[in-house]
């Protein structure tokens, strides 16, 4: 045995040997674009990213530091395919390679367009398109908030608009960028401070229009960000959405009150035209003055037929027809009450004498009497007195008072 083969080798420590990988691995893949589905996705509190990249045949852990996160357009969602760059480097405690990813897109689609997808999903989730929320346009504005870049057409349009149709609207404006970095913010924080000047009776307001005219893509960009479409949201003034042409429609769009396809839409969606109204009112006129003239011309003609008629021309002879009406009747009554009086009085005087004939006083005067006991009982049976009875006899001028001495029988 050689003294090369007594010797052995002094081993590495994990630590050193990790390291060591580390520095192969990270010098030979500094910069690596990796293709792969996104699964196991997750976020931390600290705000990085923490995934796997995987294909038909293989898997790798993958890391997105808060730094670079914070610059995507898109949420990676489990199931997403991408395009990753970064670097691969050791994470020494488990012993994994992993990617270090710097910049991410999605495969086969924009970024910019999948987080526009995303977006939309989420606030639709959230009730933000609802149609039952959005509240109807007032007739006739009294005070209009714009929000618009001062050095855009789109305020100059509006305004001479404004002037030009409804000229008593006091339009309030706060200008504001709208593309470009931080014109979301700026639109957003814009209808916030609107909305404070409504809220705190500063500056009552019956609307807010946003407004820009048209542009690209990226252009109208800052209209597809979160945070306008919360401001909109959240805006207790109705809100205009004026924002590029017709074939555009941002989250702003979809979320306001109202979408105009153009700034002067708005404007015309908000206010009456004062020259078609100052000719619908003289039309309102104009057919007020022919209504009155008609119903003055029938009233005429109803006079004249109430005028031609007796009573209006004759107007006491109803009365005196009338009064001779009744005499007539008064003197039929009288006539018929006479006569009811007299036909009464005979039979009156007819049953009297019939009275008279059945009288018993008839009676008495041809001699016969009526005999009663002291307590009124007639007496009609010797049998019904005793002596020493009182009896009452009456005659036909007068009464016998009489004592009974003997009863005798029939």
């Amino acid at each position: 045995m050689t003294a090369a083969q007594k010797v052995k080798p002094e081993p590495l420590t994990v630590s050193a040997l990790t390291a060591q990988l580390r520095g192969l691995i990270e010098g030979r893949f500094a910069s690596v674009w990796v293709a792969g589905e996104v699964s196991n996705f997750t976020r931390a509190s600290s705000g990085h990213w923490y995934f796997t990249l995987k294909d038909a045949g293989a898997q790798l852990k993958a890391a997105m530091f808060r730094g670079f996160n914070l610059r995507m357009k898109f949420d990676p969602r489990d199931g997403t395919e991408v395009i990753a760059r970064g670097r691969l480097s050791v994470y020494d405690p488990r012993g994994d390679y992993q990617l270090i990813v710097e910049e991410m897109q999605p495969k086969g689609i924009g970024a910019a367009e999948l987080a526009l997808r995303q977006l939309k999903e989420k606030l639709l989730a959230k009730g933000y398109f609802d149609p039952r929320r959005k509240r109807p346009l007032p007739r006739f504005p009294r005070r209009v908030g714009l929000i618009a870049s001062l050095s855009g057409a789109a305020i100059r349009d509006m305004v001479e608009l404004f002037a030009q149709r409804w000229p008593l609207t006091e339009l309030v404006i706060r200008p504001s960028r709208v593309q470009g970095d931080g014109a979301a913010a700026e639109v957003a924080a814009a209808v916030r401070v609107l909305n404070h000047f409504h809220t705190t009776r500063q500056l009552p307001l019956h609307a807010i229009v946003i407004g820009r005219g048209g542009g690209s893509t990226e252009d109208l960009w800052a209209f597809n960000e979160e945070v306008v479409a919360d401001a909109v949201f959240n805006s207790v003034v109705p809100v205009v959405s004026a924002v590029g042409h017709e074939i555009d429609v941002t989250v702003c769009d979809l979320v306001a009150d109202h979408r105009a396809e153009t700034p002067s839409a708005a404007v015309v969606a908000l206010t009456p035209d004062r020259r078609e109204m100052a000719a619908g009112l003289l039309e309102l006129r104009t057919r007020l003055y022919e209504s009155v003239d008609r119903r003055l011309e029938l009233a005429r003609q109803r006079v004249e037929q109430l005028a031609a008629r007796p009573a209006l021309r004759r107007p006491l002879q109803r009365v005196r027809d009338l009064e001779q009406r009744l005499d007539t009747v008064a003197d039929r009554m009288q006539r018929a009450a006479n006569a009811r009086v007299g036909q009464t009085a005979a039979q009156l005087a007819a049953l009297a004498a019939r009275l008279e004939t059945l009288s018993p006083l008839n009676v008495l005067t041809r001699g016969y009497s009526l005999t009663h006991t002291n307590d009124g009982k007639l007496v009609r049976d010797a049998a019904a007195v005793r002596p020493g009875d009182v009896l009452v006899t009456r005659v036909a001028a007068g009464t016998v008072v009489s004592r009974v001495e003997s009863v005798e029988g029939s």
